[in-house]
């Protein structure tokens, strides 16, 4: 994965899918109402982009990924950078 968070471009509107994780309690209210986003990552092709978005846990993450051909949001994890390497 490639960072592309200060070249990217938005491909598609990203913000009724985060509105829905928003109303379900995985996004905080005040990430989705000041749009923010902590980074971008593109796979090599540029087939797909990972949009993370901040939590109110340091190094976790909702990922959204966004498949750029269909122009779609495909889904989300959780990324919990603490548990998956250990940090703190």
């Amino acid at each position: 994965m490639i960072d592309v968070t200060k070249t990217a471009e938005p491909i598609v509107d990203i913000w009724p899918y985060v509105e829905e994780l928003t109303n379900n309690k995985h996004i905080l209210e005040y990430v989705f109402k000041n749009e923010l986003i902590e980074s971008v990552y593109q796979n090599e092709d540029g087939s797909f982009h990972h949009i993370l978005l901040p939590t109110d846990n340091k190094n976790v993450f909702i990922v959204l990924i966004v498949d750029t051909i269909a122009k779609r949001v495909k889904g989300h994890f959780r990324l919990d950078l603490n548990q998956q390497y250990g940090l703190s």
